[in-house]
């Protein structure tokens, strides 16, 4: 995503004529990848390790910590090219703002699904309680306390499922065994179920903490899920309405610049030298598909000072590459992974 950034700032600046500011703040709310909108590159669940559907969920996970510093700064850039930005961006906008979400965050998980299967082991309540508002819950915790720290929320919220995760992993029956989670699934309706028919799997072998942390996240991923499809439906609507009225033919060249040139070779140059197969970083190179995170970091700086004139060129431009990207990458997903799917069967 740095690359990326660097990429599309110098692209934007020398082709488009755009201040640094511009084009600092442009290239960052462009950078992150959003496979919310195309599921079959997100990992399947947590023992899923095909290295491109990991590196693109990890992607996309992490994208606050490294997009939104450079959106902060393409802001105060845009704002004064003059006033010191060291201490205002470096120190509190990238070092504090990245390890207080962090950290705020994965704690914030960790101890709230350890309390959650403590409270339910001892109440016998393993099956029962709704886990949605759970997941409700962790998510507005965490963003809401994050942010009260001049954390980052989006990011905060990320750390946050790596730490429940944590705490499901530890009721595991031994080290080398796999988490609760793979070894016993809800089904559906469980909360009026006696606890014996409320889950699919062995129970006989497990213990009421790792019933109860299968339970768990299993309702909340699947709650998850729902929500993704969701906003998927949300954003590509929202897209089609506003962007007859934004559609930027520059966009053109910025997308077909980022999504042919810029990514690609920016996989390549980093993922030379490692275990990925040529096929494998082609993919990464091409599926980086924008959508969410990108209108997020927008709506973001057109609420925090961006000056008028280029708050529109800059919604325009935004919206317009976002929507090349669901139609070139939502058309070519599908195909793309089957073919690497075939592919990978092949090689065993």
């Amino acid at each position: 995503m740095v690359l990326c950034i660097a990429g599309v700032s110098l692209t934007l600046h020398y082709l488009l004529d755009l201040s640094w500011g511009a084009a600092v703040l442009i290239g960052a709310i462009l950078a992150p990848t959003d496979p919310v909108l195309a599921t079959l590159v997100q990992v399947s669940d947590a023992q899923d390790d095909d290295p491109v559907r990991f590196s693109l969920s990890g992607e996309a996970g992490l994208n606050d910590g490294v997009a939104f510093p450079f959106v902060i700064l393409g802001l105060i850039l845009q704002q004064s090219d003059t006033q010191p930005w060291l201490s205002e961006w470096l120190i509190k906008d990238m070092l504090w703002a990245v390890a207080s979400g962090v950290l705020c965050g994965y704690w914030m998980g960790r101890g709230l699904g350890k309390l959650t299967l403590y409270l339910r082991t001892r109440n016998e309540d393993s099956t029962v309680s709704p886990n949605d508002y759970l997941a409700l819950a962790l998510v507005a915790l965490a963003y809401v306390v994050a942010e009260s720290l001049q954390g980052y929320g989006f990011l905060a919220v990320f750390a946050a499922g790596l730490g429940l995760r944590q705490a499901e992993v530890q009721t595991s029956a031994g080290p080398l065994e796999p988490a609760a989670e793979h070894l016993v699934q809800p089904v559906v309706g469980h909360q009026h179920l006696a606890p014996e028919l409320a889950v699919k799997g062995n129970v006989k072998e497990l213990d009421e903490s790792q019933v109860a942390a299968g339970i768990m996240l299993g309702d909340m991923l699947a709650f998850g899920s729902l929500v993704e499809r969701a906003m998927e439906v949300f954003l590509v609507t929202l897209l089609g309405v506003v962007l007859l009225e934004h559609w930027d033919w520059r966009a053109l060249y910025i997308g077909g610049a980022l999504f042919i040139v810029i990514r690609p070779l920016s996989v390549l140059i980093l993922s030379s030298g490692g275990s990925l197969k040529l096929l494998q970083r082609g993919l990464l190179g091409w599926l980086g598909i924008r959508g969410v995170g990108s209108l997020y970091y927008l709506f973001y700086a057109l609420n925090h000072g961006l000056a008028t004139p280029l708050a529109g060129e800059s919604t325009d431009l935004v919206l317009s590459v976002v929507a090349l990207s669901i139609l070139m990458h939502g058309l070519s997903v599908q195909p793309l992974i089957s073919r690497y799917t075939a592919w990978k069967a092949r090689c065993g």
